[in-house]
């Protein structure tokens, strides 16, 4: 169903109002002191409450290039708690395509750590999305009020509400319907942060709403970085047993294995594993915990490493940016299952139990090098079809070992819109044609296909799962 953000309102002007009731000047003078002071006391009494109106951008871009325009957003917040407690008005902008196109996706950019100014400079939208939106982490007006793109120190996720604000703005404004495409998350370090947090914990209609998340460097399990360093997160209420339920709701560990959204969802990420901000208990990285916990759960993922610090580069490495999809062909939408890959027998470590031993094997990646053709899946009530191949990576640096010619993989279907699953059903799947061909039992809200194989190189191939 078409998710609509429109709602009509009725404005009536004082001269209106009081001529369509027969008001003497006087009489109308009166009333028009009335109604401007009812708007001041109805300013006040939305503090904390949700007020759409007091996020705005202006009609004419602020500025624009050749094939973008550039609007430069204002929030009119400061009275208003529900989106920030510190009694001061956030900045907002976006930037779309020109022209844009029919059914454009929103891409949501999270600054990093003292870029919170910086970011809301002229700029275009990024190949993730039509339109690009940022807003601000409550860092950018006091390191103090730091919130990680999470929650204030009250435990309130102020920063999912001003990005929830800004997705309504634009999706009234631009009549989108976000249901398809769906929206991506993105952004580095601290922004990388959120751009996995904000899957969790960002508000409805919003969450159900994202499409995938892109981080790069990001700080994306603080409860395991917060058992090594309380005073990363000291803007946060303490992790003691009275907010348990509030940190289980960012801790990814916990989510992962309950929250059907996250895992429905699609993560790519490009990170090092000595990230001095990312380190947990014994300085592991709590980065590699991430894909591990990816991997057990059979969620959607895709990731390099390289050990660089707090960073996603390192010279001398020649790993693709798994935050970005490989291939144009790639994509996640809402409107049809994607493949969750796991257990590539191209990964680097091969095994999770190696993979965070980072002392020994600093450099990694996951996934790389699979493919899907995300405009021939085929998610129907009768099958899922996804079209795979494989194109093996080699001369990587710094002792990875070039990718094998031929692989395993296993398949979870995920984010079925049209091909329901069971628990308990055993379900059909064929191979390249019947190549390979057996039966596969649906365990809670999980289907595995297991042992399928890819040669780099070939061209797409297609595994088939049916009733």
């Amino acid at each position: 169903m078409r998710y609509q953000t429109r709602r009509r309102r009725l404005l009536q002007k004082p001269t209106s109002l009081g001529l369509s009731f027969g008001l003497t000047l006087p009489a109308l003078a009166l009333l028009s002191s009335v109604v401007a002071s009812g708007t001041a006391l109805s300013k006040a009494a939305d503090n904390g409450a949700a007020n759409p109106r007091l996020i705005t951008a202006p009609v004419e871009a602020t500025e624009q290039g050749g094939r973008w325009k550039f609007y430069a957003g204002t929030m009119d917040i400061d009275a208003n708690a529900y989106y920030d407690p510190h009694g001061v008005d956030f900045k907002w902008a976006y930037s779309r395509k020109d022209p844009l196109p029919a059914d454009p996706r929103i891409y949501v950019m999270m600054h990093g750590s003292g870029g919170g100014e910086g970011t809301m400079r002229v700029f275009g939208p990024s190949s993730l999305g039509d339109i690009e939106v940022r807003t601000q982490d409550a860092e950018a007006y006091n390191t103090k009020w730091r919130e990680w793109w999470t929650f204030g120190s009250d435990g309130t996720p102020y920063p999912g509400r001003r990005i929830a604000a800004t997705l309504e703005f634009l999706t009234e404004r631009y009549d989108i319907d976000v249901s398809e495409r769906g929206i991506v998350l993105g952004g580095p370090s601290m922004g990388g942060a959120g751009a996995v947090i904000q899957t969790m914990i960002l508000p409805e209609p919003w969450r159900a709403n994202i499409a995938y998340s892109s981080a790069v460097s990001g700080v994306i399990m603080p409860r395991q970085i917060a058992e090594r360093d309380p005073a990363q997160y000291s803007t946060f209420p303490p992790d003691n047993l009275a907010n348990e339920a509030l940190w289980d709701s960012i801790d990814f560990a916990v989510q992962s294995r309950t929250d059907p959204i996250v895992r429905g969802m699609h993560y790519r990420h490009a990170f090092s594993t000595n990230d001095q901000f990312s380190a947990g208990l014994n300085r592991a990285s709590t980065q590699l915990l991430f894909v591990n916990l990816l991997e057990e759960q059979k969620i959607g993922g895709a990731f390099g490493w390289v050990k660089a610090g707090h960073a996603f580069y390192e010279e001398g490495v020649k790993l693709p940016n798994m935050s970005v999809f490989e291939s144009p062909e790639q994509d996640v939408t809402l409107d049809r299952a994607h493949p969750a890959i796991t257990q590539s027998t191209g990964n680097y470590p091969l095994l999770a139990a190696d993979r965070i031993k980072q002392e020994k094997f600093p450099r990694g990646h996951y996934n790389m090098g699979i493919i899907w053709d995300h405009a021939n899946i085929i998610d129907e009530s009768a099958q899922i079809v996804f079209p795979l191949k494989y194109q093996r990576r080699v001369n990587l640096g710094k002792g990875i070992p070039d990718q094998p010619e031929n692989i395993t993989i296993s398949v979870t279907p995920r984010r079925a819109r049209n091909f329901e699953l069971r628990d308990g059903q055993t379900l059909k799947w064929s191979w390249d044609n019947g190549a390979l061909s057996g039966e596969a039992t649906v365990t809670g809200d999980t289907l595995t296909i297991d042992n399928i194989p890819l040669a780099s190189g070939d061209s797409y191939k297609t595994l088939r799962i049916y009733r």
